[in-house]
């Protein structure tokens, strides 16, 4: 850890932070090659990815994070989206609504596969594990079951950022974001990006 003093929700974290400088530089090295593989299954991923990224280290930053711990959860958060080459284009687009019981698994299995596809790109195990853990919620209603400090917080930080960018593009709102704390968000997650917003706006 660093010696920056402890908040709150650092001290409630599921892990410590991996605070070697090089990781990042590791993350971004190889994980740009797959990042170019999504944007030529799904165009715009790319800028996806960097807004995502851009919004996990701000709330790193938020939440009291020293600059290397932020600048190592920004490259992960780039890497969110990673499974969804393995989901057809036109299923990304669709209503979830509509979509067929092995469209929806395909779907929900998205940070399985980009943990795996990390995996494969020979990303440390602990990075891995946070882009597999995206898709818990903070309510425990995920996947795994895993609940507020259970989930590593990288993990927690970066849906948050990802459902920030979501919810940006569809012209919402914070108050939108605010209203998914406590259930699917991390409240102190929620906080830090909502806020942030609210200043900008």
């Amino acid at each position: 850890m660093s010696s920056d003093p402890p908040i709150e929700d650092r001290s409630q974290q599921a892990e410590p932070a991996v605070t070697d400088p090089a990781l990042a530089e590791l993350i971004r090295e190889r994980g740009e090659p797959l990042l170019e593989g999504l944007e030529a299954h799904l165009p715009g991923s790319t800028e996806r990815a960097e807004a995502t990224g851009a919004y996990a280290l701000a709330a790193a930053v938020g939440l009291g994070f020293a600059r290397t711990e932020a600048e190592l959860c920004r490259q992960t958060a780039r890497l969110a989206d990673l499974g969804k080459i393995y989901v057809p284009a036109d299923v990304l687009a669709r209503d979830p609504s509509t979509l067929t019981p092995p469209e929806q698994a395909a779907v929900a299995g998205r940070f399985e596969a980009g943990a795996q596809l990390a995996e494969g790109a020979g990303l440390p195990a602990v990075i891995c594990d946070w882009l597999l853990r995206i898709s818990e919620h903070y309510d425990g209603s995920g996947p795994a079951a895993l609940s507020g400090a259970a989930i590593p917080v990288f993990s927690r930080i970066i849906r948050a950022a990802k459902q920030c960018d979501e919810l940006i593009v569809q012209g919402s709102e914070p108050s939108d974001l605010r209203a998914l704390a406590g259930t699917e968000l991390d409240p102190a997650m929620v906080d830090a990006l909502a806020s942030m917003l609210e200043r900008a706006g």
